[in-house]
C-alpha cells in the first residue's frame, strides 16, 4: 500500500557564537546586563525564568556549584511549583531558560558586548564577551540550507522506513486493526476538525466563533434559534483551519499499524464526513472531546460520556459509580491528559474506531500504545477475565507529558462490548 503524506519537518534552532575573546568583565558589567536582560520584554512573561537567572546570577557572584536539587528545593518548591523535591522540574526550567537567553541575543541583545551562556548539564552562567564585529549575535542557518537539511532528513526516513516497513514480516496481528486489514473495504480515517461558525451580532457588529460539543454541522446550527436568532445574529462559515496538533502527530503510528492493507485510505477532515457515510464504511476517527458531537450515538453504546458543559472532560459509568476525569495543566506545559479508543459496529455491518483525548497530548500517548506489538498481551494479562481479545471494546488511558510529548501512559479502564 502507498501512503501519499504531507510532512512538515521542524529543524531545531540551529546557532553558534563566534570565537569569543578572552578578556575580563567586571563584576559592574555583569550585574548591569543581568538586570538589562530580566527586564527585556523576552522575560517579561515568565516570572519564573527571571527569577531562576537571579538566583544562578547570585550562586555565580558568590562562587556556589548549584546543582538541580538546589534550584527544586531553593527556588521551585518555595514558589509552589512542586510538593516534592523533583529535579526533573529544575532540568526543564534550565533548558528554557537556556533557550530564552538565545531569543534575547537573537533579537534585542544582537549587540551586547558579553554573551552569557548556560553549558549543557550544568547551572552555572559563563560570561563571554563577543568579537568585534558583525557576528556578535547567534547567527541562523539561511533557508536555503535550512531547506535542503530538511529533504535529506526526509530522505533518510522514508529510506528508514522503506527499509524496516516496506518488506512484509510475520508477526502476530494487532487486534485492534484485524478488521480494516483484513476486510475488502476502503477505509475512511476521520482528522477532526471542530465545526466551526463565525457569527455576527448585529447589534454591536461584534463577532465570535462556534466550537460546540452540540454543534457539529449546519443542521444542528440552524436548530439552536434560542442562541442564534436570525434577527440578532448573521451566521457564516468560519475560514478558519484547525486541527489539533495531538491528533497529526498520532497519524504516523496509525500508518504504519496499517501499512499491510491493500484497501484504499481515504483521509478526510471532519466537516467533509457525515453520519451516513461513516455507517457505510469502516471508519476510524481521530478527534478531540470538543470535536466528538457527532458521534453522540455510538458512544452509548459504550461506559463513556462527554458532559455538554465542559468539553474538556469526560465521564466513565461503572457498576457503582460515575468517575469524571479532566486534563489537568500542573505547572508550564505539564499535563495530565485522558484519552480513550471505543471500537463498535454500525448499524450497516461496519466497524468504527473512535479516538479521544481531552486536551494536549492523549491521542498521541494512546496511539503508541494501541499500535504497538505487545498490546494484546498487556491488556488480556491485566484484565484476566478476556480470553481473547474483544472485537469490541472501550479503553481508556491517563497519558503525562511536557509539552507535545507524552511521557508515560498508563491504562486505567478497559472492558468488552462483544
Amino acid at each position: 500500500m502507498l501512503i501519499t503524506v504531507t510532512v512538515t519537518v521542524t529543524i531545531p534552532f540551529i546557532s553558534q557564537y563566534s570565537c569569543p575573546l578572552r578578556m575580563n568583565i567586571s563584576e559592574a558589567e555583569k550585574q548591569k546586563l543581568i538586570h538589562k536582560i530580566i527586564n527585556d520584554k523576552t522575560f517579561s512573561r515568565s516570572e519564573m525564568l527571571r527569577d531562576l537567572l537571579s538566583y544562578l546570577f547570585k550562586a555565580h557572584q558568590n562562587g556556589e556549584k548549584v546543582k538541580a536539587i538546589n534550584i527544586a528545593i531553593d527556588l521551585l518548591q518555595r514558589k509552589g511549583e512542586l510538593k516534592e523535591n523533583d529535579e526533573t522540574i529544575a532540568r526543564v526550567y534550565m533548558h528554557k531558560l537556556r533557550t530564552k537567553l538565545v531569543d534575547y541575543y537573537n533579537k534585542e541583545g544582537k549587540t551586547e558586548k558579553v554573551i552569557i551562556e548556560i553549558p549543557k548539564g550544568k547551572y552555572e552562567l559563563i560570561f563571554q564577551s563577543a568579537t568585534n564585529g558583525k557576528n556578535k549575535s547567534p547567527k541562523s542557518v539561511p533557508f536555503k540550507t535550512v531547506l535542503y537539511l530538511a529533504s535529506l532528513l526526509l530522505l533518510l526516513n522514508l529510506t528508514i522506513l522503506a527499509l524496516f516497513y516496506g518488506f512484509p514480516k510475520h508477526k502476530p496481528q494487532n487486534p485492534i486493526w484485524a478488521e480494516y486489514l483484513s476486510d475488502q473495504e476502503d477505509i475512511n480515517l476521520m482528522l477532526a476538525n471542530p465545526f466551526f461558525y463565525t457569527i455576527r451580532n448585529l447589534e454591536n457588529d461584534s463577532t465570535f466563533v462556534v466550537r460546540n460539543f452540540n454543534i457539529n454541522s449546519e443542521e444542528e446550527l440552524a436548530k439552536s434559534p434560542i442562541l442564534f436568532s436570525q434577527d440578532k445574529y448573521e451566521n457564516k462559515e468560519s475560514d478558519i483551519s484547525y486541527f489539533a496538533n495531538n491528533n497529526v502527530s498520532s497519524l504516523p503510528a496509525l500508518f504504519k499499524a496499517l501499512c499491510t492493507t491493500s484497501n484504499k485510505i481515504h483521509l478526510k477532515s471532519g466537516d467533509k464526513i457525515n453520519l451516513e457515510n461513516i455507517k457505510a464504511n469502516n471508519t476510524i476517527a481521530i478527534t478531540s472531546l470538543k470535536s466528538i458531537g457527532i458521534f453522540r450515538e455510538f458512544l452509548t453504546q459504550t461506559s463513556i460520556r462527554i458532559p455538554h458543559k465542559n468539553s474538556l472532560s469526560l465521564s466513565l459509568i461503572t457498576e457503582t459509580d460515575t468517575l469524571n476525569y479532566s486534563a489537568i495543566k500542573a505547572y508550564d506545559d505539564f499535563y495530565t491528559d485522558y484519552a480513550f479508543i471505543v471500537k463498535v459496529p454500525t448499524p450497516n455491518g461496519k466497524v468504527l474506531s473512535i479516538l479521544s483525548d481531552s486536551h494536549s497530548i492523549g491521542n498521541k500517548g494512546l496511539m503508541e500504545l494501541i499500535t504497538s506489538d505487545n498490546l494484546e498481551k498487556v491488556i488480556l494479562s491485566k484484565y484476566p477475565q478476556n480470553k481473547d481479545f474483544p472485537t469490541y471494546f472501550e479503553l481508556l488511558v491517563k497519558v503525562s507529558g511536557y509539552q507535545e510529548q507524552n511521557l508515560n501512559t498508563e491504562i486505567i479502564h478497559f472492558k468488552s462490548l462483544d
